[in-house]
C-alpha cells in the first residue's frame, strides 16, 4: 500500500525488506564505528547486508562475527542487488550513491556526518528509530527527487552521459576570460549567456551551487529546472526557471581559454570548441529520498540557512 503525503513526497508501507546496501564515508572514524552498530543490529535481525567495496575492513570485522551475513560488492552493484541503502557521511557521500541510480531507483538513507546535509536530513541519533519504522512498522517516509540526464555531444557524437542529482555546470577555468554560451531551450534560441560560467540545478540542488549563484530557492516536489549564470557580465543575466519537460542545449560559442562541465561536482569533462550539451530530465525514475520523520523541507532550510530567522515570540 502506498499512502500519498502531497506531491513529491509519498509514505510506502514495505514487507520485503530483505538486503540493505551500506555506503560508509571513507577514513572517517565515526562513520565508521556507527555503521559497525547498525549493521549488528541488522544482523541480528537476519538481515543480509552488502557494503561496497571501498568498505571491505568493516565487512571482515562484521563477517568474522556473524558468518556469511554480510558481502563486498561494487558501489555500482549495490542498486540492483538491495532493497534499501544506508549511506553514513554527508552530501557529497550520498550524491556519489544517488548518482547510480541508472538502470533501478533504491530508496536511500541518508546519514548526516558532515556540515551541511541537504541530503543526509537524518541525524545520526536517529538512525536506530527511523529504522525501526521501516523495518518493524514497515513504513518509510520518501520525497521523490528529479534527476537530470546531462549528455555532451562532439562532432555528432556521444562523449559524455550522466545522471545529476543537483546540478550541472559549464565554468570557464581559473585563467580563463569570460566565456559565450548559446542556450537554447527545446531547440529555440533563449538566451547567450556571458559569464564565468552556468548552472543548470534541480529543485533539489537550488540549495547548493545555484544558491550561491544568486538562484532562487525552489521547493523539491516542483517539476523544474534553474539556468542560473555564474558573475554574468551584464545586469540583464538573471536566473530563469522553466518546467523540466524542456529540453536545454548549451553550445560553447567562441572558447578564450580552458571550459570544464561538472555533474554534481563529482564527475566532469574538458570542453572543446563546438561541443554541445543536452540536459534533460531523467524519465525512467525519480530518485528516492528517504527523509525524517521529524522535520519538513522548511525545518531543513531554517535548520541550516537560518531561512526566515527566527518567528517573533
Amino acid at each position: 500500500m502506498i499512502e500519498t503525503k502531497g506531491k513529491g513526497m509519498k509514505t510506502n508501507h514495505w514487507s520485503k525488506v530483505k538486503n540493505i546496501g551500506f555506503v560508509v564515508k571513507h577514513r572517517h572514524p565515526e562513520a565508521h564505528e556507527l555503521a559497525i552498530q547498525v549493521a549488528m543490529l541488522l544482523m541480528d535481525r537476519g538481515y543480509r547486508l552488502f557494503f561496497c567495496d571501498e568498505s571491505k575492513s568493516l565487512c571482515r570485522k562484521l563477517s568474522g562475527s556473524k558468518g556469511k551475513c554480510t558481502e563486498v560488492v561494487s558501489k555500482e552493484d549495490l542498486p540492483r542487488l538491495v532493497d534499501l541503502i544506508v549511506v553514513l557521511g554527508g552530501d557529497g557521500t550520498y550524491l556519489s550513491v544517488a548518482r547510480l541510480m541508472k538502470t533501478r531507483s533504491v530508496p536511500v538513507l541518508g546519514v548526516n556526518l558532515g556540515t551541511l546535509g541537504f541530503l543526509t536530513e537524518v541525524r545520526k541519533e536517529e538512525v536506530f528509530d527511523v529504522l525501526n519504522g521501516i523495518l518493524h512498522r514497515g513504513e518509510v517516509k520518501i520525497s521523490e527527487r528529479t534527476l537530470l540526464r546531462v549528455v555532451v555531444k562532439r562532432n555528432k557524437k556521444t562523449v559524455f552521459d550522466a545522471l545529476a542529482v543537483n546540478d550541472a555546470v559549464v565554468s570557464k577555468g581559473a585563467i580563463a576570460r569570460i566565456i559565450n554560451l548559446h542556450v537554447e531551450i527545446d531547440g529555440v534560441w533563449a538566451n547567450t549567456v556571458r559569464a564565468d560560467g552556468l548552472i543548470v540545478s534541480t529543485p533539489t540542488g537550488s540549495t547548493a551551487y545555484s544558491l550561491a549563484a544568486g538562484g532562487p530557492l525552489v521547493h523539491p516536489g516542483l517539476e523544474c529546472m534553474i539556468l542560473a549564470p555564474i558573475c554574468p557580465h551584464g545586469l540583464s543575466q538573471r536566473p530563469m526557471v522553466i518546467p523540466d519537460r524542456k529540453a536545454i542545449t548549451v553550445r560553447l560559442d567562441n572558447m578564450p581559454g580552458h571550459v570544464y562541465l561538472t555533474v554534481d561536482g563529482q564527475e566532469g569533462l574538458d570542453l572543446k570548441d563546438g561541443d554541445s550539451i543536452e540536459v534533460t530530465r531523467f524519465t525512467k525514475h525519480k530518485l528516492q529520498i528517504v527523509t525524517s520523520p521529524e522535520r519538513d523541507y522548511f525545518s531543513l532550510l531554517r535548520e541550516k540557512l537560518n531561512f526566515g530567522g527566527k518567528p517573533n515570540a
